[in-house]
């Protein structure tokens, strides 16, 4: 790929810079005379300025989309075939992932040069909801220059050259999401984004079934250091029993300049207080020395533990961390991710705990742990999944936190999850085993009443959070206002 250029312009990407970043040829000389503005892989959420990216893959093929996204309103389409019939400007290359992972590092490229900051987050737990943390208060804090955040959970071989294909050749601060799922992926991720700023939130067992021990997934969350200068810096948890790995491996990748978060009382940025309020709870911390008290939205208490590492990366990036904790009072419970919703469920007034996006032991201990101020009537649980050989223990660990509950309902989807709920003992609460995710939502129908709370939590595969859509389709039926709200885990 040939060297970036400067794209001369904040608001898209020109056609003959499209061209040059992707070594591509404009079908017939057919080259697009707007901007691309967004770049999308599913025709479905193609509007004006978005530039289509026809990607093959083993279900469906992209180049077979390509009118559909000229009708959905998109500018062009980058594709290894043209489709002659198709009046859409289409922009040839040889291979269109390789020209998608080519606009990523074009785009990173053009955002360093300018003076463009980023943040790469990664970890076993928290990755998303840190980067959304983080984007919250960029976006108060970057000024004229604005900010750029990875979109949902796009931090994967795809979602990261989604993001760094866009970003703007100018100083606005960014923050990308790294996933994985085996070994070396964000060695990958990290070589195209190549962060300044490396946050490792925790390790822990999410994903398990992928590696033979949390020593090697703490060796692949380590990888972000690949992609870094040796005047980076790397921001790792105080408290994690990796915490020394992860220095060594940092320091090994040339990175000498470490900051910690997290209670431990050496921690740079220590959490030493935490108190429930009425709308999310008070903290007190220490941020390199200064005492602070703050108001953060988020309920449940290891969003506390979090917000250490995000004012970490904001302090990394340049700004003032006792400014930036004045603005987390209305950073709020995600959708999926813990937001409270309530509204009408077949004509009864009931509570939703929506952390239905996804889950693993660590995270769904530490939701468990959350309820108790608001313990619900009702529970959703649906299977963790990838945990390997540790996926019996890791639910059985569940029944002490679910037993304090004391819930009136368990409803429970999968194998795993169905005998957790079916051996605990003395519980006196009612199990219903469902077979599938509308099962459970008929189970749900029949079991719940009103005033009740319905907590629903599950990783993203087993189906929970399709039970979490129907009770928040209601809910907008009932008031469309609630339809914002809803969980876009799909």
């Amino acid at each position: 790929m040939s060297p970036a250029r400067t794209n001369n312009s904040a608001d898209g990407i020109r056609a003959d810079m499209l061209a040059h970043r992707t070594g591509g040829h404009w079908h017939a000389d057919n080259a697009a005379s707007a901007m691309v503005t967004s770049i999308e892989i599913d025709s479905r959420k193609c509007s004006d300025g978005a530039l289509f990216v026809a990607l093959p893959g083993a279900q469906a093929d992209g180049h077979n989309f390509i009118a559909a996204a000229a009708r959905q309103g998109a500018t062009a389409a980058l594709v290894a075939t043209p489709d002659a019939s198709c009046a859409l400007p289409q922009l040839v290359v040889d291979d269109v992932r390789t020209a998608l992972d080519d606009l990523g590092i074009a785009g990173r490229t053009a955002h360093r040069a300018a003076g463009g900051r980023l943040a790469g987050i990664t970890g076993s737990v928290g990755k998303t909801g840190s980067k959304e943390m983080l984007a919250h208060l960029l976006r108060r804090l970057a000024g004229p220059a604005g900010s750029v955040a990875s979109r949902a959970s796009f931090n994967n071989h795809l979602g990261v050259p989604l993001t760094l294909s866009m970003l703007p050749d100018r100083p606005a601060p960014a923050v990308q999401e790294m996933g994985m799922n085996a070994a070396g992926e964000i060695s990958r991720l990290s070589r195209m984004a190549s962060p300044d700023v490396a946050v490792i939130t925790c390790i822990a067992d999410s994903h398990a079934g992928f590696f033979e021990s949390l020593a090697d997934i703490a060796a692949a969350k380590a990888e972000i250091f690949d992609g870094m200068d040796k005047d980076g810096l790397a921001i790792l948890n105080r408290d994690d029993a990796f915490f020394d790995d992860l220095g060594t491996r940092a320091q090994a990748a040339g990175i000498s300049d470490i900051v910690t978060f997290g209670r431990d009382e050496d921690a740079d940025f220590r959490l030493l207080e935490v108190e429930p309020a009425a709308a999310g709870q008070m903290v007190d911390a220490s941020l390199r020395g200064t005492a602070v008290r703050f108001a953060l939205g988020m309920r449940n208490a290891h969003w506390a533990h979090n917000a250490m590492a995000v004012l970490a990366a904001v302090h990394a990036l340049g700004f003032d961390p006792a400014d930036a904790a004045t603005h987390l009072h209305d950073f709020n419970d995600l959708p999926g991710r813990g937001a409270v919703l309530s509204g009408a469920f077949d004509a009864r007034r009931i509570t939703l705990i929506d952390d239905s996006y996804n889950a693993g032991p660590r995270s769904m201990q530490a939701a468990l742990a959350g309820l108790h101020g608001t313990a619900p009537q009702i529970l959703v649980l649906s299977d963790m999944l990838e945990l390997g050989d540790g996926s019996a223990a890791a639910h059985t660990a569940l029944a002490p936190p679910i037993m304090a509950l004391r819930p009136r309902v368990i409803i429970t989807i999968g194998a795993e999850m169905g005998r957790m709920a079916a051996n605990l003992p003395c519980l006196g609460a009612e199990h219903i085993a469902a077979a599938t995710p509308d099962d459970a939502i008929a189970s749900l129908r029949d079991s719940a009443c009103d005033g009740d709370t319905v907590f629903i939590k599950g990783s993203l595969g087993s189906g929970a959070w399709r039970v979490a859509r129907a009770i928040l389709d209601a809910f907008s039926q009932a008031d469309p206002k609630i339809a914002g709200g809803a969980n876009n885990a799909a």
